[in-house]
């Protein structure tokens, strides 16, 4: 009986040996999941924050409002980081009365861990991919 007992040991070992990539693989898809989703909501805030901002101030030009959405005064840290070299900023600034637009997209695919686990899909043969990168639009009434 006591003969039994250290191959049990080693195959727990082999199993788990077998099975920690694979929760190693769930577990940065996990990771990069909540990263595109975080992202998404950043880029949703950003866009209301930005269009709010148009519509609280419409004597200013489409391109002071761009700069200040990029300068990080509103929005998340991470996406507006070097000056919103990512973003790419949208503003139809509207009279009083009328709407002004604010679309504001984010390139997702300079993340390294995005890239990392897109490569590692397509490495692996799966047919999706992740987004490269995401789009928010907002429509606010001047006052």
């Amino acid at each position: 009986m006591r003969r039994f007992a250290c191959y049990a040991h080693g195959q727990s070992m082999a199993e788990f040996a077998l099975l920690a990539p694979l929760f190693l693989f769930i577990i940065f898809l996990g990771i990069t999941f909540a990263v595109i989703g975080e992202s998404a909501l950043a880029v949703s805030q950003l866009a209301y924050n930005g269009a709010r901002y148009a519509a609280v101030n419409p004597a200013l030009t489409s391109a002071q409002v761009q700069t200040y959405i990029k300068s990080g005064a509103i929005g998340s840290p991470s996406i507006t980081a070097n000056s919103g070299s990512l973003l790419t900023v949208t503003v139809v600034q509207g009279t009083f009365g009328n709407p002004v637009t604010v679309t504001v997209a984010y390139d997702i695919s300079s993340n390294s861990l995005i890239s990392s686990v897109s490569h590692l899909f397509t490495g692996l043969g799966f047919g999706h991919t992740f987004p490269t990168s995401l789009t928010a639009t907002e429509v606010v009434m001047s006052e």
